[in-house]
């Protein structure tokens, strides 16, 4: 049976080997944490790479459809122009009346707010005329 003295003979007999273990776990912590950082960013790397490629095809694909467009519109009719001009004329005047009645809107609440402010002063001063008068019995 160990006892507790043989036990820390044994220690104590051991000590460089167990230094030398821990080391070693501890190297092989590091290095493994080391490869693992590499690989991670690789993966970032390559994944930044195909995000990239993804915007390039989706910037000629954009750059196509607007070239198709352009083709289309030169082979519209007059007829069909005078259409889509009519439509953005329409456009462009309720545009502007809606701007028209947002600012119309907007300086009509502001109105209301400096009225209710003006008559909220108004009774508050009332009511200190009044308490002035009981309070100085004037």
């Amino acid at each position: 049976m160990v006892t507790l003295s043989n036990l820390s003979d044994i220690i104590v007999e051991n000590f460089m080997i167990i230094l030398i273990l821990i080391a070693v776990v501890i190297i092989v912590y590091l290095l493994t944490h080391a490869a693992v950082k590499i690989k991670g960013l690789s993966l970032q790397s390559k994944s930044a790479q195909i995000e990239l490629e993804h915007k390039k095809i989706d910037a000629i694909a954009n750059k196509q459809r607007l070239e198709n467009l352009r083709e289309a519109a030169a082979m519209l009719t007059d007829s069909e122009r005078e259409k889509i001009d009519g439509i953005k004329a329409d456009k462009s005047i309720l545009a502007r009346r809606t701007i028209a009645l947002m600012s119309e809107i907007e300086e009509r609440v502001a109105r209301l707010e400096s009225g209710t402010e003006n008559a909220q002063l108004g009774k508050t001063l009332g009511e200190i005329i009044n308490h002035e008068k009981k309070l100085f019995r004037r």
